[in-house]
């Protein structure tokens, strides 16, 4: 199994290679990463398993796991940190991932995880063992939506469905209607009826961006109109655009404004 551990405490990466490699010795190579920009890069060698410091210098572990999940989709992603916050497990669980640990990480811990990882692996390779031995065809059994996605890829299913310029219009639409709430490209394909992916594929073709970035700058440019008001507060702003945290906020403004909201609202005053 190739493993990915990312960290920027060396002893954190050395101190967790040493558990595995105890519980499973000469049964693993792995590659290491001191920052998310490092871990982005190296994912192209898609690794099976990957660890992952929330809280990193360049770019912090859950946004890099977004982008990392779109170059491996099959590697299987664990979260470590030092802080159990409810928005760090409500962000993780967007991401549709599942194995949360907490600093510092014992040896049971390990011995659990690797073992549930292993389980999981093998039932993978039943799943898609039976699924070519009735299509011939090969499967990303990562998650269900893949699974369909790919069924409809081969039955054709997807034929008989609504043009693409319909599927994008009715995502913008809830967008727009719901960009304050707790929304993903996932929930708008669940209130659209498709899976993830070929939402997201269509809209892409469609539009040239991604469906996340459309629901960002909804969100950011409804927040412009918020800060021309003197007195209302970034935390405020952020919960009534969709965000989480005045953090997170602050961060997907400055990315696509180029500057820091609380400049902007300064400006515009």
């Amino acid at each position: 199994m190739l493993i990915m551990i990312c960290d920027d405490e060396k002893m954190v990466r050395v101190g967790l290679k040493h558990m595995i490699e105890e519980f499973s010795p000469s049964s693993h190579e792995f590659i290491e990463a001191e920052n998310g920009q490092v871990m982005i890069e190296l994912t192209v060698k898609r690794p099976d398993l990957a660890f992952i410091d929330i809280q990193m210098p360049i770019i912090d572990g859950l946004d890099a796991i977004e982008v990392a999940k779109k170059i491996s989709p099959l590697t299987r992603w664990v979260l470590l940190t030092g802080h159990a916050k409810f928005e760090y497990a409500q962000r993780a669980m967007q991401l549709g991932i599942s194995e949360y640990l907490l600093k510092p990480v014992g040896m049971q811990q390990i011995r659990e995880l690797m073992t549930k990882i292993g389980a999981l692996q093998e039932s993978d390779r039943t799943v898609q063992s039976y699924l070519k031995s009735v299509t011939d065809q090969d499967f990303d059994v990562s998650s269900s939506h893949s699974i369909a996605e790919r069924i409809q890829e081969i039955t054709g299913a997807h034929n008989g469905r609504e043009p693409a310029a319909d599927i994008v219009s009715r995502a913008k639409a809830y967008v727009l209607q719901h960009y304050h709430d707790d929304i993903s490209v996932n929930s708008v394909a669940d209130h659209l009826q498709i899976t993830p992916n070929y939402l997201s594929r269509v809209f892409r073709v469609q539009t040239g961006e991604r469906l996340s970035d459309h629901i960002n700058e909804v969100r950011i440019s409804k927040a412009k109109e918020l800060l021309e008001n003197p007195v209302v507060s970034l935390k405020e702003v952020a919960e009534q655009v969709g965000y989480y945290s005045a953090k997170r906020f602050t961060k997907v403004f400055q990315r696509i404004e180029g500057i820091a909201p609380s400049v902007y609202q300064k400006k515009s005053l």
